[in-house]
């Protein structure tokens, strides 16, 4: 049957008719702009040495060697020993319980830190900052290391304060700061990228400078180091250098620029600067009533032979009164050293560095009353030089069964 084409014979069937709407676009890639770099970043970057070299490191040492030499230029008297005259380092900035708690003058956590009392005292902590430094300044940029000497300084001074209380006179020093560096090398020891060699290194150093620092502490420490400032400051250096681990940050993503917190850190520090000159010229001119560091005895001896020169000199002076008393007390005349004992222990109390001469001259005083037969009263008076953290004075107590 034929089929009706109507019209359209031989006519070639049309294309299908294209469509107008137009395609979907396809994304264009759009390179993303690296972060820029610092200018120290970019210095830094291909230049190992130069990266290695740690340059915030020596900057302190230099700093700290600067106030040192001016520490000793503005030094009213210097000990035999090299140590600075302690009632310098009171009117530089030194702190203590009785100078910061008592008198509130807080400015001194931010000065004390940077002070030290004599060059050995400064030339162990530089020789300690520096070895530490080369192995952690690199490790965690600089911006870190700047961050972690600052907080620890600070928590160190707040762990001698806490520590020590009244029984230790002054401190000066950046041995908390410091020991806050030894503790953060010592957690980046186990740092997860750090290859064996790196990890027992940093393990060495840190122990090496950390052990003595603060094991101490774990025996009843007493004398002239401060392991309360050390442990105050290893605390904080440790938590830091935890923390970008706890945030899940690599070291290296950590800032390496150092300069927000060295701007703050100075511009702290030239505010508690403005505080101490204030209060300079009243602190001198209270020192010409103590005994000058080089007149100071060294021995029971020369503190017996030379106590009436010095009482008669310096009456203000607890320890003119207290060694005095020694004297009376080996020539058998206990009511006069009853005397100068008590004298001894009233001007201690207002001494700000008076907290060490008012537990000898109570424990002193103790051996005094003991010897008279005043028991009960002897084992009163004891009682405040037992708590107190002096292992010289709690000893003799204790051998004469005055103490517990």
């Amino acid at each position: 049957m034929a089929t009706n084409t109507f019209g359209r014979r031989g006519v070639v069937a049309p294309p299908p008719r294209g469509s107008f709407q137009p395609a979907s676009p396809q994304p264009v890639a759009v390179p993303i702009a690296p972060r820029p770099l610092s200018p120290e970043a970019t210095l830094f970057r291909d230049n190992k040495l130069l990266a290695d070299i740690p340059f915030l490191t020596i900057g302190l040492i230099f700093v700290l060697l600067l106030i040192y030499a001016l520490q000793r230029s503005l030094a009213i008297d210097v000990a035999k020993d090299g140590s600075l005259d302690v009632r310098s380092l009171i009117a530089q900035g030194a702190s203590g319980y009785d100078l910061v708690v008592g008198r509130n003058e807080w400015w001194r956590i931010g000065l004390a830190p940077l002070l030290h009392g004599s060059q050995w005292h400064l030339i162990g902590n530089c020789v300690a900052l520096f070895i530490v430094g080369v192995r952690l300044e690199s490790l965690i940029g600089r911006g870190w290391f700047s961050l972690i000497f600052v907080a620890s300084a600070v928590a160190g001074e707040a762990g001698s304060l806490l520590g020590n209380g009244p029984a230790v006179a002054v401190g000066v020093g950046a041995s908390g700061a410091i020991t806050g560096l030894i503790a953060a090398l010592f957690v980046a020891s186990f740092e997860p990228e750090a290859d064996a060699g790196q990890t027992i290194s940093r393990l060495k150093t840190s122990l090496f400078f950390g052990i003595p620092a603060l094991l101490p502490l774990a025996f009843g420490a007493s004398g002239n180091v401060n392991y309360y400032a050390h442990a105050g400051g290893a605390v904080a250096g440790a938590a830091l250098a935890i923390t970008p681990w706890l945030a899940f940050w690599s070291y290296e993503s950590l800032p390496r620029s150092a300069g927000m917190t060295l701007l703050a850190g100075l511009a702290a520090s030239l505010v508690c600067a403005g505080f101490a000159v204030m209060h300079y010229s009243s602190y001198m001119a209270d020192a010409a009533h103590y005994i000058r560091a080089s007149e100071a005895p060294t021995n029971a001896e020369e503190m017996a032979s030379r106590s009436l020169d010095l009482v008669t000199r310096y009456p203000k002076d607890p320890r003119a009164h207290l060694f005095r008393a020694i004297a009376y007390l080996e020539k058998a005349s206990f009511n006069a050293a009853e005397t100068e004992a008590r004298t001894a222990i009233s001007l201690a109390a207002s001494d700000v560095a008076g907290g060490p001469v008012r537990s000898g001259a109570q424990g002193l005083m103790a051996v005094l009353l003991l010897a008279q037969g005043r028991t009960s009263e002897a084992k009163a008076m004891a009682a405040e030089p037992c708590r107190a953290k002096m292992a010289e004075v709690r000893r003799i107590l204790q051998k004469q069964k005055l103490c517990g």
